[in-house]
C-alpha cells in the first residue's frame, strides 16, 4: 500500500492504518502514533481508530472526521480500562 502525505487522501477502509492527528493525553497517545481503522461510517467521513500498544493490547478508541481536503480531526476518545 502506498503511503500518501497527511491531508491528500478521502477515502479510507477498515483494517488500514492512520496517524493520530493531535496528541490524545486521555489516552497517553502522541501525534503521528499510528492506529487501525475498526469503521468506517458516515459515508466515509467519519474512521474509528483502535490504538494498540507495542505488547498488542488495546488503549481505547478515537473517533476521527475526515475532511474534504483529506484532513483529519479527532471529534472523541474512549479510554480502555486498564486491569
Amino acid at each position: 500500500m502506498e503511503e500518501m502525505a497527511p491531508g491528500t487522501r478521502t477515502t479510507y477502509e477498515e483494517l488500514e492504518t492512520v496517524a493520530i492527528p493531535k496528541d490524545v493525553p486521555e489516552l497517553g497517545v502522541e501525534a503521528r502514533t499510528t492506529g487501525t481503522i475498526v469503521t468506517v461510517y458516515e459515508g466515509g467521513r467519519m474512521l474509528l481508530v483502535e490504538i494498540g500498544r507495542e505488547d498488542g493490547t488495546s488503549v481505547g478508541l478515537v473517533d476521527l472526521e475526515v475532511g474534504e481536503d483529506g484532513s483529519l480531526r479527532q471529534i472523541s476518545s474512549t479510554p480502555f480500562s486498564s486491569r
